[in-house]
């Protein structure tokens, strides 16, 4: 493999290792096996840990930031191969300084003494707040300096503290993670403000994933019509075919051009998300892994909404409106998702429509009311 590049979050998580916020060994680890959340009852349960999508990395893994420079190695000496990709552990060794993240001055270097006390502000800002504040650094470079001056113009001392990837935890586990993490930096008591992340009216993407023929654009075109109609959210549609000739004209269809193609789509949409907007994306996305990386782009800039339209593989063939199954059927396209290439049903989609032959009104009528109830209400149905 040429290398990982990490996510922002990723980096913040070699950030805090390197820093000596999980101890002294700048190592990864695999988290607790055969559980889902990782317990933090204690200082020393967390671990850092680094997910790739790779399922068969070699004895040394590449790190790279976000523009592909080399970093860090990582030696594997151990790792856990599951549906989504590879949990690695091993020592790091860096390769160089990674470039410097924003307000780097703010940010504990060594995790000694910060104040004596200290806020540690998750999600909406709410009520008054004094002394130190900690901000945590979602991977938003653009929030997060919001979020700063705005502190800052009150007077507030504000210290940044980087928000991990932490797969392995959800939850109160991450919380219990997050107030372990603050107490390191401080040193003492912290008092965690909790707070809506994703307050009504913020960034939204909207994933539809199904089989070719199973009508997600057509849903989705409906509901970006709904919402345009009933709400005052900008929306933005991004058809996969529509995206594929503009966007993705030169990819094929091997694995690697699907995810690429995905990783694109899920880049712009995470950019309409941050500015406020909601994106509407339509593409295939067979693979778990790529949904899942979509998935964490998104939740950087706001919330994440993943539909499933189930149509059975035999309605979708009956259906066949561009000939693709009848040539796939034949040879004449390779790696056809639902014939010769996998599609990977989701286990964690937030809507499930289609399965049982439902119009297409009725099932966009089901994803706006999910919409609308996740977010507080914002459209009328």
């Amino acid at each position: 493999m040429n290398g990982v590049r990490l996510s922002p979050r990723q980096l913040n998580e070699l950030e805090l290792l390197r820093s000596g916020a999980y101890g002294v060994a700048v190592r990864y680890s695999l988290p607790a096996a055969g559980a889902a959340v990782a317990s933090v009852a204690s200082v020393g349960s967390h671990v850092a840990t680094l997910r790739i999508a790779d399922k068969a990395p070699g004895r040394t893994v590449t790190l790279l930031d976000t523009e592909a420079t080399p970093i860090a190695e990582v030696e594997v000496v151990d790792r856990r191969t599951s549906a989504n990709g590879t949990w690695i552990a091993g020592p790091v060794t860096m390769l160089r300084e990674p470039a410097a993240q924003p307000f780097a001055e703010l940010r504990p270097s060594a995790f000694d003494d910060l104040a004596e006390d200290a806020v540690l502000l998750m999600g909406a800002r709410s009520g008054r707040l004094s002394g130190t504040v900690i901000v945590m650094d979602e991977g938003d470079p653009s929030a997060l300096s919001s979020t700063v001056r705005s502190l800052q113009r009150d007077g507030l001392d504000v210290r940044v503290l980087p928000r991990p990837a932490a797969e392995h935890v959800t939850g109160d586990a991450e919380v219990e993670l997050l107030e372990h993490l603050a107490g390191v930096a401080c040193a003492s008591t912290v008092v965690v403000q909790r707070g809506s992340a994703h307050a009504p009216g913020e960034g939204v993407v909207v994933l539809f994933t199904g089989l070719s023929g199973s009508g997600k654009s057509t849903i989705a075109r409906q509901v970006t019509r709904r919402l345009r109609a009933e709400g005052s959210q900008r929306v933005t549609l991004l058809d996969g075919d529509e995206v594929r000739a503009m966007l993705s004209s030169g990819l094929g269809f091997s694995r690697e051009d699907r995810e690429l193609n995905v990783r694109r789509i899920g880049w712009v949409a995470s950019l309409v998300a941050s500015h406020g907007g909601m994106a509407v994306c339509a593409p295939i996305a067979p693979y778990a892994s790529m949904r899942a990386e979509m998935r964490a782009m998104a939740e950087r800039a706001g919330r994440f909404v993943l539909v499933h339209v189930a149509t059975p593989l035999e309605e979708c063939e009956a259906r066949d409106r561009k000939g693709l199954y009848a040539k796939a059927r034949a040879g004449e396209i390779k790696e056809f998702t639902g014939i010769s290439d996998p599609y990977e049903t989701p286990e964690d989609a937030d809507v499930v429509v289609g399965a049982h032959g439902e119009t297409v009104e009725e099932c966009a009528a089901v994803v706006v009311r999910y919409l609308t109830a996740s977010a507080g209400g914002d459209y009328t149905i």
